[in-house]
């Protein structure tokens, strides 16, 4: 089914915005955006926020569904000997 009305500012508005090739659409959207940003904040940290207190209200430990998986750890280089 297709959205009517306004998209939100962000994933398939952008989209569309940078497919139109339209730079004056694409400068509404970005702008769009930045006062959506500005007014909401970061919208993953926040989401993540509520995933943590989901879980602990319902007695769990975090889940890979309740948090983004940890990004593995860097290997470091062996010092060289000598």
């Amino acid at each position: 089914m297709a959205q009517t009305g306004p998209l939100p500012p962000y994933g398939e508005a952008i989209q569309q915005a940078v497919a139109s090739g339209d730079v004056a659409r694409m400068k509404t959207v970005a702008k769009e955006a930045e006062t959506f940003i500005a007014q909401w904040g970061n919208i993953p940290a926040a989401l993540e926020a509520l995933r943590l207190e989901i879980a602990k209200a319902e007695g769990a430990r975090p889940t890979a569904t309740t948090r983004p998986a940890a990004k593995p750890a860097a290997k470091s280089k062996p010092k060289a000997k000598g």
